[in-house]
């Protein structure tokens, strides 16, 4: 019982030792975790900033241009030149600056013949399907066009483009009427170039006190204009990309404005994850930038990685947990191990030193013990016990005959008998050679003791089988009854011997009690 509640405390020892380090297992890689979430809220918060300033840097510029364009005269376009040369080259995001003008219809050819006539030989006015070959979208009925006449750098690839009404173009068709209804910075929808890419534009009305048409040089510069920054949407994702060094983590802009909601703007897709990292947590996150007239969504999202978490010295850490949940099992059951064995040394040591090695039966000690105990009990309840002393006859001649061996199985196959022949409670000892001692408790009346001495004589006197054939033995009990023969051991030891010894001079295989029995 003993040992079944040690191997219990220790097994639960091992278990709660086994949960606390898995615990800190897991508390390490939580740990990890929420050091990638700190990094990537930091990387989020940096990045996002840059596109806010990207997007602030161009309604700067727009803001810059339109004020020029308040100033320029009409056909100044050296120094419109010049001007957006410089803005190109100080700002690599904006792929081209534009402006158009409005013009009445009925003042249409009278402008397109001073444009012929002074700018260009082949100018014409054109709707942006004549271009595309696509068919024209329906377009509500205004007083004036507004044809782009200002392009820098000058791209052959765009060259086309002059003339162009721009209420013709789908992408500008809904987006003019708001920007020149109200002065303010407009984007359109992203969009495809004629020339390639994707692009969005920035646009604002500029509008200044009339003039009249000069004599000489073309009229590109007129009372109400438009003024265009054309930002491809590559040019965007530049803005961040010398700051992201993660190829782990996914970014989308989308557009977020007017009816244009959703359209992406630029997206940069990660390295694909390993099943095994789709265990760790997904860090999503999302940015709005409140930009006047870019008003931008920042989707931002990362697939934690195993080596993101089991970084050196985690993976040195967890190595030493690892160990710890291969040792210290082990050890706690080497250490039982070694407790149980010193338990059953102990135990053996206590049994031999308290029985005989032979029969297996109580010594002289035990038997001493348990003579204590009967005693005592006697004095609290005076219920009488009986001591009998049982002699083998003629055991010597089977020795000699047989020899040890075969006279061990005759003592071991008598302990038997003695055991099933005497009460659970009660004892027999061997006190030495052929000589056993029997304590016989509770009694209620001196003729048990007597027939539970029969009893044990007729067992004994049953034949033995053994290794050198069957065996038959006989033997002299005498008894000692407490208090009645004496109320010590050595007293009633001595009553039970006498008592037995008489037997041996009357012939032996017999019960008697002792002398001083009246």
């Amino acid at each position: 019982m003993k040992l079944t509640s040690r191997r219990g405390n220790f097994t639960g020892f091992i278990a709660l030792s086994l949960l606390l380090t898995g615990f800190s297992a897991q508390l390490l890689v939580r740990s990890e975790i929420h050091r990638w979430q700190a990094r990537f809220d930091q990387q989020v918060q940096t990045l996002s900033a840059a596109v806010g300033n990207r997007l602030d840097t161009n309604e700067a510029i727009l803001a810059g241009f339109s004020a020029f364009l308040q100033a320029v005269e009409q056909s100044d376009e050296d120094a419109a030149t010049r001007y957006a040369a410089a803005v190109v080259a100080a700002y690599p995001q904006v792929y081209m600056l534009e402006v158009a003008r409005s013009v009445p219809h009925r003042e249409e050819s009278v402008l397109m013949q001073h444009l012929r006539h002074n700018w260009r030989p082949d100018f014409v006015l054109k709707d942006f399907t004549q271009l595309t070959g696509q068919p024209a979208e329906p377009r509500l009925a205004a007083k004036e066009t507004w044809p782009l006449l200002f392009m820098y750098p000058l791209l052959p690839e765009a060259s086309d483009i002059y003339g162009v009404r721009l209420e013709t173009v789908g992408h500008l068709s809904r987006t003019l009427p708001l920007a020149v209804g109200s002065n303010e910075p407009v984007a359109t929808p992203v969009f495809d170039l004629y020339e390639g890419g994707r692009a969005y534009i920035l646009m604002q009305a500029v509008n200044r006190p009339p003039r009249a048409m000069p004599e000489a040089g073309p009229n590109l510069f007129g009372s109400n204009m438009l003024a265009l920054l054309l930002m491809r949407t590559d040019a965007l994702f530049d803005a961040v990309r010398p700051l992201e060094q993660d190829p782990h983590l996914s970014i989308v802009a989308l557009q977020r404005g007017g009816s244009h909601v959703g359209e992406q703007l630029f997206a940069r897709e990660p390295e694909p994850a390993r099943p095994l990292d789709r265990l760790l947590p997904r860090l999503r996150t999302r940015v709005d930038l409140a930009s006047q007239s870019q008003p931008t969504t920042l989707l931002f999202e990362r697939q934690l990685r195993l080596g993101d978490v089991l970084t050196g010295d985690t993976l040195i850490i967890l190595a030493i947990l690892a160990g710890i949940l291969v040792l210290l099992p082990t050890t706690l059951v080497r250490h039982l191990r070694a407790v149980e064995r010193s338990e059953r040394e102990h135990e053996e040591s206590a049994y031999l030193a308290t029985h005989d090695p032979l029969t297996g039966l109580p010594n002289r000690h035990l038997l001493a013990d348990r003579f204590a105990e009967a005693l005592s009990y006697w004095q609290r309840e005076h219920t009488p016990f009986a001591l009998m002393v049982v002699d083998l006859d003629h055991f010597k001649a089977i020795n000699d005959r047989f020899g040890h061996e075969v006279g061990d199985q005759v003592l071991a196959r008598i302990a038997e008998r003695m055991l099933d022949s005497t009460r659970a409670y009660d004892t027999v000892a061997r006190y030495g050679g052929d000589e056993f001692i029997v304590l016989m408790r509770d009694l209620a009346a001196p003729q048990d003791a007597e027939a539970a001495a029969r009893k044990i004589l007729e067992a004994i006197g049953r034949p033995i089988p053994t290794a050198a054939g069957v065996q038959t033995i006989s033997c002299s009990i005498g008894v000692a009854l407490c208090p009645i023969h004496g109320e010590s051991f050595d007293t009633l030891l001595n009553a039970a011997d006498q008592a037995m010894y008489r037997i041996k001079q009357q012939g032996r295989d017999n019960v008697a009690f002792g002398v001083r029995w009246h």
